[in-house]
């Protein structure tokens, strides 16, 4: 979608005396959806938990994913991952990354910088048959955060609406409720408790709570829950398996910095560059980049039919030659 540099100036907020952007009226819903996020994502350890499990897996990555009980497209997945909290923070913080391993998500784009750590994004996902194909248009708050004494990370994203990024005919616009991630360190005990191998290990509480839209079969959502889900968690851990462990995140580090640091480079803080944070032209392949090209798309819709249309052409075909078989026999008895 192609927006002007002065319908961008007159909706974006003003940019004080001493040169620093006032606030965007998104950022202060950070607060609120970082603290609903930790109660959804900490509420198993309560006496009355509202989730219930859909299925689990012991190898070769520990995952679990459960549903809410009065909730129909709510889940709670917690799987382990073999790095560190930092490593695969900036991982699945990365919304540029994410077509990469998530096997839903088509493409993806940044919308807006709102500051260190919030961000509007733009996610089309891949469409599951037989429904149509999705969008949704998130809030995306980043954060580190303190769980029972030790740093952990946070990544956050609700719904939004945005005049600059309208519904568009052949797609059906999802709603988050809530949605992200919280990555904690796996302690020594622990990992001997689970028996896990390494030194490196990080235990991930993922939400994933909406509204569809539109017709849902509740095959589609089974699919999603219990087959689809562990599929993409899994190739993230393989994906982390492989990088450097950290245990501090490089997406949060510039954003220290820039607090310390009014002269960083990392945000702008002129007038004409908080005007137009997002159309930059090195953006422009990156999102190109995480669009699926066109034989994937094939590849996968055939997937789709093989799996869904060949035991109904088969049981088509079955019918047929019975048919024929019956009118043969029924001819001879006549003749």
């Amino acid at each position: 979608m192609c927006i002007d540099a002065e319908s961008l100036a007159n909706s974006h907020a003003a940019v004080d005396a001493q040169g620093q952007r006032a606030a965007h009226k998104y950022v202060e819903q950070c607060a609120g959806i970082e603290r609903t996020f930790m109660q959804m994502a900490t509420s198993e350890d309560s006496g009355a938990s509202p989730w219930t499990m859909l299925t689990s897996l012991d190898r070769p990555y520990p995952i679990s994913v459960q549903g809410h009980t009065a909730k129909p497209f709510c889940f709670r997945i917690v799987f382990y991952a073999p790095t560190s909290p930092g490593t695969a923070f900036d991982l699945l913080a990365n919304i540029l990354r994410r077509p990469e391993w998530d096997e839903l998500t088509e493409s993806t784009r940044i919308i807006e910088h709102l500051g260190p750590g919030d961000a509007i994004h733009y996610i089309k996902a891949k469409p599951v048959w037989p429904t149509s194909a999705r969008d949704s248009l998130l809030l995306s708050h980043l954060a580190a955060v303190q769980v029972n004494g030790a740093r952990a990370y946070l990544n956050v994203s609700k719904s939004i609406v945005d005049d600059r990024v309208p519904e568009i005919s052949d797609l059906v616009r999802m709603e988050a409720g809530i949605a992200g991630q919280l990555i904690t360190r796996v302690t020594e005990e622990e990992r001997r408790a689970m028996g896990l191998a390494g030194e490196h290990w990080c235990k991930v509480v993922q939400i994933a709570d909406g509204d569809l839209k539109g017709w849902i079969p509740k095959s589609v959502i089974k699919f999603i829950a219990t087959q689809a889900l562990p599929r993409s968690l899994k190739k993230v851990c393989q994906q982390l398996a492989v990088l450097p462990p950290s245990s501090e995140s490089a997406i949060l580090r510039p954003a220290t910095a820039l607090s310390g640091d009014a002269s960083t480079d990392l945000i702008k803080t002129t007038s004409s560059d908080v005007i137009n944070p997002i159309l930059a032209k090195p953006h422009v392949p990156i999102l190109r980049r995480n669009a699926v090209p066109a034989r994937s798309r094939w590849t996968m819709w055939l997937r789709v039919l093989m799996r869904y249309a060949t035991p109904a052409v088969v049981a088509a075909i079955t019918t047929l030659v019975f048919q024929m078989i019956l009118g043969r026999r029924a001819a001879r008895r006549m003749s």
